[in-house]
Formats: structure tokens, sequence, C-alpha cells
């Protein structure tokens, strides 16, 4: 169940950021380059502060999204949902381009997974 839930995290906050980048900059829709994070002990605690908070924003807005009157209100909520989780990033002391960084090198790394999963749970 956590497995899925950070899987969850992971995607929903890439795509939230690069569809935020795409609709600022349409230029920046072309396939984006992985980005290579140096992978520390300190990264990944601020990688799960992260990932913690966008969890509980996702879960905060999921509700409100879920009974969206009109596209337009649903999209209103996406972005407000979207701000918020940039801004955890950010306090958490990453970019988002760092978070996606490592969030795409967690989805391909079974042991940094399982990294990011143990501190997740210690944090619990």
């Amino acid at each position: 169940m956590k497995k899925t839930a950070i899987a969850l995290c992971l995607a929903a906050f890439s795509a939230t950021v690069t569809l935020g980048v795409a609709q600022a900059d349409p230029a920046a829709m072309q396939p984006p380059q992985q980005q290579q994070v140096e992978i520390t002990e300190a990264k990944l605690l601020q990688f799960t502060m992260a990932m913690d908070a966008i969890g509980d924003i996702g879960a905060k807005y999921e509700a409100e999204f879920q009974s969206a009157e009109s596209a337009e209100q649903a999209q209103q909520i996406q972005q407000q949902a979207q701000n918020e989780m940039v801004e955890a990033v950010e306090s958490a002391g990453l970019t988002a381009a760092e978070y996606n960084a490592i969030a795409q090198q967690a989805q391909q790394d079974e042991e940094l997974r399982e990294r990011i999963l143990s501190m997740s749970r210690a944090d619990s």
C-alpha cells in the first residue's frame, strides 16, 4: 500500500510540475532530459519530506477535485494543489527539477526506492 502511495506521489508531482512548466513555457514541452542529482542522505531526507507533504496535499485536494462542477473549476483546484506541491518541495530544500530527477531515478532503481521507503517509514 505504501509503495503504491509513493508511486502515485512521484507520478502526480512529476506530471503536475511538467504540466505547469509546459503551460508557462510551451517550448519546455520538449522531452525532458533527466537531470543528474548527486543523491546524498541529506537529499534523500529532503526528498522524503517533500514526498510526504505532496501526498498530504494530494489527499487534501482529491475530494475537492472529484467534486468539481466544471472543467475550469477542476483546473483551478489542480493549479492550487500544484502550487502547494511546488512550495512543499522548495520548503524541503529541493528544486522541482531535483525532486523530479530523484523521483525518476527511484522509479528505475529498486535499491534507491527501498532507501526512500525506509526513510519514509522512519519518519512515520
